[in-house]
């Protein structure tokens, strides 16, 4: 019974407490406050960032603070705070965003971030590209300015083929208007050019001018924009400056009276980005705002006003636009590119310019749906593009010129990828046509072309995908032969003039020379070299080509009558990186370091003592190691990567360098050179240039080859050619060599009948000099009488003899002066 009473009675009464829950865990800091000083930074700013935080136990905090770039100085730090100092650098590349990272940690819970987002004024980047109305302008890597298209009243007409703008060199940036045209240079000036109706050029009157002169009271600007007939300037402290056409008000001084002289315009604290429409500007201040004045009829302003008669003529705020890095204005339109690499749009929305169908103008910012990622944003007439982080390049808007570069006429209003671009580093849209600059250098172009903005004949008048801008493809090298020229262009191909003796030009004829440049026929090149009768390239698959004169095997063909007129590939050779001709015979050098010949071998200059020639490539033996070769008239050279000179073949003069005049078949070491960085074999002697930037010489010297003040005995040793320091290139030819010195003129020595020194009338006797236009050249030939050489903005350049065209100029006499070579 007690027993079951115990039973019952524990039963009884209410269920036992259950156990307490366990204590949340520690919670990670929470930001309670943020800010940032500045969202834009000009050079060498500082920008002040502050963060404020907290967590559930009030527990003393601890920030560290990183950023991508520029210096962060010591935080100041409290228990919940921290504020830093940063200061920026000169400039970063375009499109680059820094961000600036604080991670905020309590030592219990998992840490916190903030990041803050900063866009730096970009260092200057050449090739920089700006469309006009009906023309094209860019100033290239050399600093020179290139216009083509049809310009106005000042010289009526059109430039088919861009031409370089006279008087203006170490120019950074250029802007187009309707007819007018600005360049920044390097100290800060601004020129200006074109016509000047409402005063655009900014020079006190309204005189047009056909060459550029300097827009008074300017310095320090870093940046232009221009637009109809009014022009927009940012100083390095970031005020800006306007003048011309003020209809509208849009040069914002409160006024609407022109400007023949720039004023500032006032109410814009450190601005760091400028924009002009049709009769609107725009300004990014360094907190990423944007002020907007001049017309508002389509809502360009972004105010929140629009209709006949909306203006401000003084900056006025966009609407609800806080976080802007760069703007664009085209017609009646405005864009913007956000931090986080969006894109907002307002103003007149014509074809769907605005990113969106709805057809309808709007006067406050609208984000483009669909895009991120945007490093930079170009407006033009009723279309737009973006150029995107990975270097491609989107499209849209109004296509009835085939300007969205899509390959049709339809318009679109979301943007798309415009096909065949890649690596674009900057876009400029016009009124109806668009360029784009790629990473090499190369432009490419597209649209409206009846007024020759893209640089062709107007045959055909749209451009409904990027094509190439004719004559602006910068050349990489050049070869010379004995009656004729190549040149190996940015794009891989290769043009080629002079005789086309056994087919050497490689054209599809073996006959027909010409005297001026005509493409040969293949594509993909990386090198060239040039023998007396045929021509070699090295493509970029590593196979090698060949073509004109067989009669040694110099192409590679044991059919030793069997010219060829057009480039074929020599069979069983991969893998190679270089090529170099002889007279009569080919060397090719392979990426293993090894060096493989053909063709005639008279003379051992196939580095074999038999047979007397070869028409298939055979390996050179005992060299390896090998990173430059030349081939000289019967002779070669080898430089190995331990900048020792190796040689063989022909030796009557000394040219092999060993001391001798006894000629030898195997490759011997040049004794007493070391330190050398490239070598070139001409007819008889040979040259070799040291790291030191020092040049020696060997062989013959009977016309003062070897740059001696007078001809004298062959030299059978090396020896230092006197007056040359600095030298970065050299090159060896028939009877005279080259020598381009850093930041000096073109030095040039030996024989000079045929002007192939490029002195000058009257210079027949002299043996050397320099050629003063020619300075910071990037590559060098030297054929048998005539000489090529690329300069600094990729132009090419000729003299010399000219009987057979190879100056390419398009008559038969001798050039004793350089001239430049259309390619197109």
């Amino acid at each position: 019974m007690l027993a079951v009473l115990t039973v019952l009675a524990t039963g009884c009464g209410s269920d036992p407490e259950p156990p307490p829950p366990p204590p949340p865990p520690p919670g990670s800091p929470e930001v309670v406050e943020s800010t940032q000083s500045a969202l834009n930074v000009l050079a060498s700013e500082t920008v002040s960032f502050h963060v404020a935080a907290t967590d559930d136990a009030q527990r003393t905090l601890g920030f560290a603070w990183e950023a991508s770039d520029g210096i962060l100085e010591a935080p100041q730090s409290t228990a919940t705070a921290s504020d830093v100092k940063w200061k920026g650098p000169a400039c970063l590349p375009a499109g680059t965003r820094v961000k600036v990272t604080v991670t905020i940690t309590n030592d219990v819970a998992p840490a916190t971030t903030r990041s803050f987002a900063l866009s730096v004024v970009a260092c200057p980047s050449l090739p920089v590209v700006a469309a006009g109305t009906v023309t094209s302008v860019v100033a290239r890597r050399d600093g020179t300015v290139w216009t083509w298209g049809t310009f106005g009243y000042l010289s009526p007409g059109s430039d088919v083929k861009p031409r370089q703008v006279a008087g203006l060199a170490d120019v950074l940036t250029v802007a187009a208007g309707n007819s007018h045209f600005l360049a920044v240079r390097q100290d800060g000036t601004v020129w200006a050019w074109g016509d000047n109706d409402q005063g655009q050029l900014g020079i006190g009157t309204t005189s047009a001018r056909a060459t550029p002169v300097r827009v008074q009271g300017l310095t320090d600007i870093i940046a232009v924009a221009a637009s109809s007939d009014f022009t927009l300037a940012l100083r390095t402290d970031g005020t800006v400056w306007a003048w011309g056409d003020n209809a509208e008000g849009q040069l914002g001084d409160g006024t609407t009276l022109d400007r023949h002289l720039p004023v500032q315009v006032p109410g814009l604290p450190r601005a760091t980005r400028i924009a002009a429409g049709s009769k609107h500007a725009l300004a990014v201040l360094a907190d990423g705002t944007v002020r907007a004045w001049g017309d508002g009829t389509y809502g360009e302003l972004g105010t929140g006003q629009e209709g006949p008669g909306t203006h401000s003529y003084a900056p006025a705020p966009v609407y609800r636009m806080t976080d802007a890095v760069s703007v664009s204005a085209g017609g009646s339109l405005s864009l913007a590119v956000h931090a986080d690499g969006t894109v907002s749009s307002w103003g007149s929305n014509v074809d769907g310019v605005l990113g969106n169908e709805d057809r309808r103008a709007t006067d406050i910012p609208v984000r483009v749906p669909g895009m991120a990622n945007v490093v930079a944003v170009s407006a033009g007439t009723f279309f737009a593009l973006a150029l995107l982080e990975d270097g491609t390049v989107r499209a849209w808007g109004s296509n009835d010129n085939g300007q969205l570069g899509d390959g049709t006429y339809t318009r679109h209003a979301a943007p798309a990828t415009v096909p065949g671009l890649a690596e674009v580093t900057g876009v400029a849209a016009g009124t109806y046509h668009a360029l784009a600059v790629l990473a090499d250098g190369s432009l490419r172009v597209w649209g409206d072309n009846r007024y020759t903005q893209l640089g062709t004949h107007p045959d055909a008048v749209n451009r409904l995908a990027p094509v190439q801008v004719p004559g602006l493809t910068e050349a990489r090298g050049v070869a010379a032969g004995d009656t004729h020229s190549l040149v190996l262009r940015a794009d891989g191909t290769v043009w080629a003039w002079g005789s086309n003796e056994n087919g050497k030009l490689g054209i599809g004829t073996a006959h027909g020379g010409s005297s001026t440049p005509v493409r040969a026929l293949l594509t993909g090149a990386t090198g060239i070299a040039a023998g007396l009768k045929h021509s070699l390239a090295v493509l970029a698959n590593g196979t090698v080509m060949a073509w004109g004169d067989n009669f040694y095997g110099q192409l590679g063909n044991e059919s030793f009558l069997d010219d060829w007129d057009t480039p074929r590939p020599v069979a069983g050779l991969t893998g190679f990186k270089a090529v170099s001709a002889g007279w009569y015979s080919s060397l090719a050098l392979r990426e293993d370091g090894t060096v493989w010949a053909w063709g005639d071998n008279a003379d051992g200059q196939l580095g074999e003592g038999a047979p007397s020639k070869r028409g298939t490539p055979a390996q050179v033996p005992g060299l390896t190691q090998v990173t430059a070769l030349s081939a000289g008239g019967q002779h070669a050279l080898a430089l190995h990567q331990d900048g020792t000179v190796w040689a063989w073949g022909r030796n009557d003069w000394g040219q092999l360098g060993d001391g001798t005049n006894t000629g030898h078949a195997t490759p011997a070491r040049v004794p007493g050179l070391t330190g050398v960085v490239a070598v070139a074999a001409g007819r008889e002697h040979s040259l070799a240039l040291r790291e030191d930037g020092t040049v020696w010489g060997w062989g013959y010297n009977g016309v003062s080859q070897l740059g001696e003040s007078t001809s004298g005995a062959p030299r059978r040793s090396p020896v230092q050619v006197v007056g040359l320091a600095g030298v970065q290139r050299i090159a060896a030819g028939g009877t005279h060599s080259l020598a381009a010195v850093q930041g000096a003129p073109l030095v040039t020595f030996g024989l000079n009948r045929s002007g192939q020194l490029g002195l000058g009338e009257g210079s027949e006797s002299q043996s050397r000099g320099q050629v003063p236009s020619l300075s910071g050249v990037l590559a060098l030939a030297a054929g048998a009488d005539h000489t090529l050489a690329v300069a600094g903005d990729g132009t090419v350049w000729a003299w010399g003899a000219n009987l057979a065209g190879q100056v390419g100029d398009g008559v038969a006499g001798n050039s004793p002066r350089p001239l430049t070579v259309e390619l197109e």
